[in-house]
């Protein structure tokens, strides 16, 4: 299992969700313009939904396994702490 980075900058962003605070923003005369939007299509929510039940699946299944009790693989997770603790990449 690699890991790749952890770090202490909030929560993932979730594309499914919708921000309504960043639905528009003040520009430099103090007027509100709007912002430039995305919109995501029915067929890529429902894949984004099946990629992430997948990846769930798959991690319940190293738990029950056992995968996340090994020594590598507890060593890999205090390292990469560790080294968002200090601020290294």
């Amino acid at each position: 299992m690699p890991i790749r980075e952890v770090t202490g900058q909030g929560t993932p962003v979730d594309p499914l969700k919708k921000d309504k605070s960043s639905s528009q923003v003040k520009g430099k005369a103090g007027s509100k313009e709007s912002k430039d939007r995305v919109e995501v299509s029915q067929e890529a929510r429902a894949l984004y939904e099946a990629d992430q039940s997948k990846r769930i699946d798959e991690i319940r299944r190293k738990i029950k396994e056992g995968f996340y009790d090994r020594r590598e693989v507890t060593e890999k997770v205090a390292d990469a702490i560790l080294q968002d603790i200090k601020g290294q990449k």
